[in-house]
């Protein structure tokens, strides 16, 4: 299906034309689907991102179609040196419009009303304060309607029933340009154009989020994508993408 087939940005306020497009959607390239944010709600638009592989691949499909829209990284304070520092090495080197929010409350204050080691005692509401909340305040702040996300099927979990286009519980619109790409294919594209990736997928980290061993772990892809994340509790999503319909 060409681009110019796709139906408008209308489709998206319903039921029905989301649907509509998911079918659409599951024909297309990852650029396509860029292309049709860009050509259709550019000025609705915004993206997401931990800064791991699939979302500096979006990143760069979006420079080499024009499409400049704001990223949003959360840092939540909890985040390892190196992950701040590819941040700052991405801005520089892809000339995206990378913007950082952070908590309401720093993990000073944090420790302070909930204690040291929350990470530890109550992940879900350590991610709900340094994560779920920073971002649902965003989208509240931004005047924006649909967010990108670098989400794959392939990483398991709820993500392998995911849809292209889905609607959050607050109804901002989520759309996933990379949903049936695979761990291999992403790697692919990463070595193709040489992209900057977070260094310590070389040190064998597989998903990278916040430092603390009961967040990010050293994993064999073999075992699943995410199987670092958490390993000590029984979670396996922050709490972001759990609200998808």
């Amino acid at each position: 299906m060409s681009k110019r087939h796709l139906p408008n940005s209308n489709i998206l306020d319903r039921d029905s034309g989301i649907k509509a497009l998911n079918r659409a959607f599951s024909r297309e390239s990852p650029e396509t689907i860029l292309e049709y944010v860009k050509d259709e709600c550019l000025e609705e638009a915004a993206m997401t991102s931990a800064l791991q592989v699939s979302g500096v691949v979006i990143m760069h499909m979006m420079k080499r179609i024009g499409m400049d829209i704001p990223v949003y990284f959360i840092n939540t304070g909890f985040h390892f040196p190196e992950t701040l520092e590819y941040r700052d090495r991405l801005k520089k080197e892809l000339y995206i419009d990378l913007r950082t929010i952070r908590p309401q409350s720093d993990r000073k204050q944090t420790d302070s009303r909930r204690g040291p080691q929350l990470y530890e005692s109550d992940p879900d509401v350590c991610c709900q304060m340094n994560k779920v909340q920073p971002l649902n305040d965003l989208k509240k702040a931004a005047g924006k309607r649909i967010w990108i996300s670098g989400l794959r099927r392939d990483q398991g979990g709820a993500r392998a029933h995911y849809n292209h286009v889905m609607v959050d519980g607050r109804g901002f619109i989520r759309i996933h340009p990379l949903l049936r790409w695979k761990w291999e294919k992403v790697w692919d594209y990463i070595i193709e154009n040489r992209l900057p990736y977070h260094p310590l997928y070389d040190q064998g980290y597989t998903s990278i989020g916040c430092f603390p061993l009961s967040c990010t772990s050293k994993n064999e892809i073999e075992k699943g994508e995410r199987r670092g994340r958490w390993a000590k509790h029984k979670k396996n999503e922050c709490g972001l993408h759990l609200d998808l319909r």
